[in-house]
């Protein structure tokens, strides 16, 4: 029961996955304030990391980072597989070993994924030869401020995965 528990839990974490980054193509992507619009693939890619284990976590972010590479147009080969899986696998260290799984470390895993997601963009950049550091830190902050009302959807539809799809 438990291992196919685990399954359904995880197509479940897929489909509402890609329920998210429908909303994000359709709507998000047009919704421009600031110059930036709402991004919820980092979030998407942490949140479930939350109550998984590591390793189930990274794979996970890893494979997620894989479709947005394939679907997104990333500036270089492999960009999100790095950072979703760098971000996933924080998430699920954090959520075992500093926070207690819930919506605190919810958040706080998906504040910090975004922040990796696009420092490890400015970055880039800055290899690219653009290197306007306070440019690229506005840019994250008003990303983080734009996504952040969208945060607690993402957690309440995968707890409610979770409990429906309980691990043991």
């Amino acid at each position: 029961m438990s291992q196919r528990n685990a399954l359904y839990r995880w197509i479940f974490y897929g489909l509402a996955a890609a329920l998210f980054l429908f909303l994000q193509g359709m709507l998000l992507n047009r919704l421009r304030v600031w110059g930036v619009h709402p991004f919820l693939p980092p979030v998407l890619a942490v949140v479930a990391a939350v109550w998984e284990d590591r390793q189930q976590s990274l794979c996970a972010g890893a494979v997620f980072g894989l479709l947005c590479d394939l679907t997104l147009g990333p500036p270089i080969p492999c960009f999100y597989v790095l950072t979703f899986a760098a971000a996933a696998f924080l998430a699920g260290f954090a959520s075992k070993r500093w926070i207690q799984p819930g919506f605190l470390c919810a958040l706080a895993v998906s504040l910090a994924a975004l922040v990796l997601n696009g420092s490890f963009y400015a970055l880039v950049l800055s290899v690219r030869g653009v290197n306007d550091a306070a440019a690229a830190a506005a840019l994250i902050g008003r990303e983080v401020l734009l996504t952040l009302p969208l945060i607690p959807f993402v957690y309440l539809l995968f707890r409610r995965i979770r409990r429906r799809f309980p691990a043991e």
